[in-house]
């Protein structure tokens, strides 16, 4: 069995140990790399929070705006497969069902988002 050497610790590694996604780095080393990430992450959210307290901003996390988007999305999905006639549109002019459903709804998600950060920034021109 061939042996690799990782570049992060210098040690030489069976294929078996070496990570799948980081070629170069053993998993054990990724693995390590990645908790560290994640604790200065989480530490640099924390300090931020403290520096926005009492400001009126707030840090909202990658993950939350993700979930958020893909809930919307979800909905504008489900609302256009809903509608044949809407799902003809979609696949003439978007390159399939599949892909067109997911741009159109993914559209209609960033139009929406966009506009309720609109509304949250003050903007109330109806």
């Amino acid at each position: 069995m061939s042996k690799q050497q990782c570049e992060i610790c210098g040690q030489m590694k069976s294929q078996q140990e070496m990570s799948k996604s980081y070629k170069h780095r053993c998993k054990e080393c990724v693995a390590r790399l990645t908790r560290i990430e994640r604790k200065a992450a989480k530490q640099k959210a924390e300090h931020l929070a403290e520096i926005l307290e009492g400001t009126g901003y707030e840090v909202v996390s990658p993950a939350v705006v993700r979930n958020e988007r893909l809930a919307v999305a979800t909905a504008a999905m489900q609302g256009i497969l809903s509608n044949d006639r809407l799902v003809n549109l979609v696949d003439r002019y978007n390159g399939g069902i599949e892909n067109g459903v997911v741009k159109f709804a993914l559209s209609i998600t960033d139009k929406l988002l966009a506009e309720i950060d609109n509304k949250k920034g003050g903007s109330n021109a109806d």
